[in-house]
């Protein structure tokens, strides 16, 4: 995969940032203040939307929806406390045990 796959860390840290902000116009900072069924449904919904867009929407309408996707996944996993690197070791793990 080629590109800046750092970016998820670098929006992992702008979602932290913006956790205790006191900008009460932040997108994330609203996010954040609802409970968690509303952004797990959320994230549900830009799941929805980015499969609409696989089926039959144009390719930067999937990489947009993706982006949506992938921020509201780091919104949740904040608003669980998990950490990303979770996630990721997890990953790691499974690759290393489907050799």
């Amino acid at each position: 995969m080629s590109g800046d796959t750092k970016i998820l860390d670098d929006l992992w840290g702008v979602i932290e940032e913006r956790s205790s902000s006191l900008d009460k116009e932040s997108y994330t900072r609203i996010m954040l203040e609802k409970d968690t069924n509303t952004l797990a449904r959320k994230m549900g919904e830009e799941s929805i939307e980015t499969i609409v867009a696989a089926l039959g929407q144009s390719r930067e309408d999937v990489i947009n929806e993706s982006a949506d996707l992938l921020y509201h996944w780091l919104l949740l996993l904040k608003k669980l406390d998990i950490n990303p690197n979770e996630v990721y070791q997890v990953l790691a793990s499974r690759r290393k045990s489907s050799k």
